[in-house]
């Protein structure tokens, strides 16, 4: 049963089918806050993967009111968009003055005026197939406990929350967590398998959005070249081995000139982190995403898993495409999961 959602947010899901139908990766509701401020959402955050060497990011306002103000609205989203670096900007308002138009032109935004507005499916029947973004959010709420036990909802917020920021293996490595905690509640919490598969296939859809990205800097590469970065980028983070080592030398300068046999201390502990952080099997990761066939078809696997998702009946993964299964299946083997035990569980009906 489809439930009755606001106007305007019917009309962000209306965009939502029009984008997804254009072949954009889309996301509703992208929380941006600002040194710990929370700013505002954007309505809808389109990618789109042009070629092996060319992404774009699009951020899209949405206005459905009687008096959109759809002026001040441009000012908005210009704005933001410098924010959020993202490439292009479009508003979508019921205005219908050709000056509105004029105006956005004039800024390089794109308005979507009444006129087309009008034109989008005034029916909604494509959320027969698919959840809006409220009846995902409210199945995620189903779970009494998902506030303490990890808080379920609020690692699908700041998974979002990441794409208002720089993309990059920072971001990625930290949907590969939330990823990972969603695993771990599908083998542990079999009461709540559908909606835990549901959270881990979303977060995957935007890993490996971000994997897409990072590929695009790296299509000049040759492979091995290509593993390395990735591995490092796994491991270490955005800053890379180097980064890293300069941020543990300044945080242990204190210890080497304050602490009793200061140097051998800070010694140890700086080679105990870069241990640990050597010891991590990145190099499953890197090497499959290193991959050309898979750097082929991530930016529509990423759109697969946002599907599955979302689809109102819900299916597991074992029914989908060899590419999707394939990311998962090397996903589990770096974070130590059996995949036939991950297998017997999600596919259990």
């Amino acid at each position: 049963m489809v439930k009755k959602i606001h106007k305007g947010f019917g009309m962000e899901e209306k965009l939502r089918n029009y984008f997804l139908q254009s072949g954009y990766f889309v996301v509703r509701g992208v929380p941006f806050g600002y040194k710990g401020f929370d700013v505002t959402d954007i309505d809808l955050w389109l990618y789109s993967r042009e070629s092996s060497l060319a992404r774009n990011i699009t951020i899209v306002d949405v206005k459905n009111k009687k008096t959109p103000q759809a002026i001040e609205r441009i000012f908005w989203a210009k704005g933001l968009a410098k924010a959020v670096s993202a490439n292009n900007v479009i508003v979508a308002t019921t205005d219908r003055r050709k000056e509105v138009k004029d105006f956005g032109r004039d800024l390089d935004v794109l308005v979507l005026d009444g006129v087309f507005v009008s034109k989008l499916s005034k029916s909604d029947s494509f959320l027969k197939n698919r959840f809006s973004d409220e009846e995902f959010l409210e199945a995620i709420d189903n779970y009494s406990l998902g506030k303490l036990d990890g808080d379920w909802k609020g690692q699908i917020l700041k998974s979002k929350s990441l794409l208002a920021n720089n993309i990059g293996f920072d971001s990625c490595n930290q949907w590969l967590e939330v990823a990972r905690f969603f695993a771990e509640q599908i083998l542990t919490k079999p009461s709540q398998k559908e909606i835990a598969l549901r959270c881990f296939y979303y977060s995957l859809s935007l890993f490996s959005i971000g994997v897409d990205f990072i590929l695009k800097e790296l299509s000049f590469l040759d492979h091995e070249e290509r593993v390395g970065r990735l591995v490092e980028g796994f491991t270490f983070g955005s800053k890379g081995r180097a980064g890293v080592t300069q941020m543990l030398s300044t945080s242990l300068s204190l210890v080497e000139q304050f602490a009793p046999e200061g140097k051998a201390l800070s010694s140890q502990v700086r080679s105990k982190v870069i241990a640990d952080f050597e010891s991590l099997p990145t190099n499953i990761v890197g090497e499959y995403f290193a991959k050309s066939e898979v750097a082929k078809v991530i930016f529509s696997t990423a759109r697969e898993f946002e599907s599955i998702a979302m689809n109102r009946t819900f299916k597991s993964h074992s029914e989908s495409t060899i590419e999707l299964r394939g990311i998962i299946g090397c996903l589990l083997d770096y974070w130590g999961i059996n995949r036939r035990d991950f297998g017997a569980v999600a596919n259990h009906s």
